[in-house]
């Protein structure tokens, strides 16, 4: 376990009441709502292109800092909160993202008096009884807890201790939460904010108790085991409980320092490898880390990557991992109607949703994320213009929908929260150290690696499914997309006379049977006669005479067939 950056202001949360918390949260929310609103309505309107990005850039930063102060001051959920939107540099400006980076690991520590405190409770031991040696400085502070670095027995070691109280500020933070997003289901968005607010309050949950994250840091090491180009620290289990964890010190640097490419450099070592590794948890292992901010990944000296704070973690059902695998998939072939039955068996679509009227969106979709691709040069600071057009609303028109309209067709199930911002995160982390390059581009050979080669279980899947899937290693493009839609029933063909000659060939067949019966039955009638059993040979004679008439019958219909058609 490690973290990069160190922090030695000693600054206590402020104790707000659950409503306190509420009434603060909402007051900013709005306050910067009507912020944004009346920069891009008035203010913007009145600014020339030079000065506009002059003022854009000085707002964004301000902005940055007011909510980086703000999340500080709140802590808990709401740092978690900041965390996530410090990595959507593809999102948002970098003068607002760069603020937000002291979220991952600068949060302002508790004294040390506190950490010995909880120290103490957990094992009954002072801290300095067990860890002579120990840093007071933390090496790192985050949401939840803190890091010091300490040495047992002779080897560096890292110690996470959850702060003094965090479980009670967590409480009130949730319960502020919950009233944001009854707010939000009410008032914008229609959703089950219960189950919602059920998801969060679990995944937040789950890093109170640091028990839990060593399992889930020994379980993903395990699954890495045959990776050399993966490092997991190793956990001391005699000084690990529910509110200290304690583990190997690793060296490194957190991933977004490794460096930034240039233009017409080849792809980064830290993004391929992370691509990579998420490429396996999701598809192989259906096991992954669900908290893949910068500080919770180091690159190491020797060009590997180390993953820390296993606080939140994400399982994928194999049903799940499966319709996830035929979404790329058909992406990837563009078989859009396929897509939407994928989507549909992930529990995107909804059941009121137009399947047709989808399929053209997602068919639209595709296509201009494809243009837009192959049309930008930096994906670092992508403008809203870029990707909402006025094309799209006129596409919208043509297709006599609205945007409303089209968020009434998708939802996004609770299991899947976790591994959509997982997604957010891991966009951003590439447009930070590759502006050039998209997520797409490091994880295509990867998935096609795990996908397409070797005796894994997705190569039997892929063929035990049959279906459709297997043939799109290797049919045509074209010839593939007609198969498709003759399959699905949306595409016929008609070939001359194709009904007449299978017609022939269906009484052909008849009446090659027939004439087998009636041979096997003369012949067998004539041997049972020979040997005096008379029974059986008339048994046999009648069958012969019963398949000469259905022979008889058959050579008139076809003749008489034949005049038909000549006439």
């Amino acid at each position: 376990m490690q973290a990069s950056s160190q922090s030695t202001n000693s600054n206590q949360l402020p104790s707000y009441s659950a409503r306190g918390r509420y009434y603060r949260g909402s007051f900013f929310l709005w306050k910067k709502i009507f912020g944004l609103f009346w920069y891009y309505k008035f203010v913007r309107l009145f600014l020339t292109s030079k000065s506009r990005e002059e003022r854009e850039l000085e707002f964004y930063k301000s902005l940055g800092l007011e909510c980086r102060d703000f999340f500080l001051k709140m802590g808990g959920v709401y740092v978690k909160l900041g965390q996530y939107f410090a990595s959507l540099s593809h999102l948002f400006p970098e003068s607002f993202t760069e603020p937000l980076q002291d979220l991952q690991d600068r949060v302002p520590p508790h004294p040390f008096s506190e950490i010995k405190e909880r120290f103490k409770k957990e094992f009954g031991k002072e801290i300095a009884e067990v860890f002579p040696d120990i840093s007071e400085a933390p090496l790192a502070s985050a949401s939840i807890a803190q890091v010091h670095s300490a040495t047992f027995k002779g080897e560096k070691v890292a110690v996470k201790i959850l702060y003094p109280g965090i479980e009670e500020i967590i409480e009130k933070d949730l319960k502020a939460v919950r009233k944001f997003l009854k707010r939000i289901n009410r008032f914008l968005v229609t959703f089950d904010f219960k189950i919602v607010h059920k998801e969060i309050a679990k995944l937040v949950g789950r890093e109170t108790d640091l028990r839990l994250e060593a399992e889930s840091m020994d379980r993903m090491a395990r699954y890495f085991a045959e990776e050399p180009d993966y490092v997991f620290p190793k956990l001391i289990p005699e000084w690990s409980g529910k509110s200290v964890l304690t583990a190997q010190f690793i060296e490194g640097k957190r991933i977004t320092q490794a460096g930034i490419l240039k233009k017409g450099q080849a792809k980064s070592r830290p993004v391929d490898l992370l691509i990579r590794a998420y490429i396996l948890m999701i598809f192989e292992y259906r096991f992954y880390h669900a908290d893949p901010h910068p500080g919770n990944m180091i690159y190491t000296p020797d060009e590997k990557l180390c993953f820390i704070d296993f606080g939140a973690v994400g399982e994928i059902p194999p049903s799940q991992a499966i319709a996830l695998r035929k979404i790329i998939l058909c992406a990837m072939t563009k078989d859009y109607p396929a897509l939407v039955e994928a989507l549909d068996e992930l529990g995107l679509v909804s059941k009121k949703a137009d399947r047709e009227k989808l399929e053209e969106v997602v068919r639209y979709s595709m296509e201009k994320l494809s243009k837009f691709l192959s049309d930008t040069d930096s994906f670092k600071n992508i403008k809203f213009e870029q990707i909402h057009t006025p094309e799209d609303l006129k596409f919208l028109k043509e297709i006599n929908s609205s945007l409303r309209g089209l968020l009434r067709m998708i939802q996004l199930p609770t299991a899947l929260v976790p591994l959509e911002r997982v997604l957010g995160l891991l966009v951003g982390i590439t447009a930070s150290l590759d502006p050039y390059r998209t997520v797409l581009d490091y994880g295509e050979k990867p998935f096609k690696g795990l996908v397409f080669q070797g005796e894994n279980q997705w190569q039997k899947v892929l063929v035990q499914e049959g279906g459709i899937w297997g043939q799109a290693v290797s049919l045509p493009g074209e010839l593939l997309q007609a198969v498709k839609n003759l399959n699905r029933g949306k595409q016929a063909y008609k070939l001359p006379d194709l009904e007449q000659h299978t017609k022939k060939m269906y009484s052909l067949g008849h009446q090659i049977i027939s004439t087998a019966f009636i041979l096997f039955g003369i012949h067998y009638g004539t041997d049972r006669l020979d040997k005096g059993i008379e029974t059986q040979a008339m048994v046999a004679y009648g069958v012969s005479v019963f398949f000469g008439i259905l022979l008889a019958l058959s050579v008139i219909k076809n003749k008489f067939s034949s005049k038909r058609n000549r006439q």
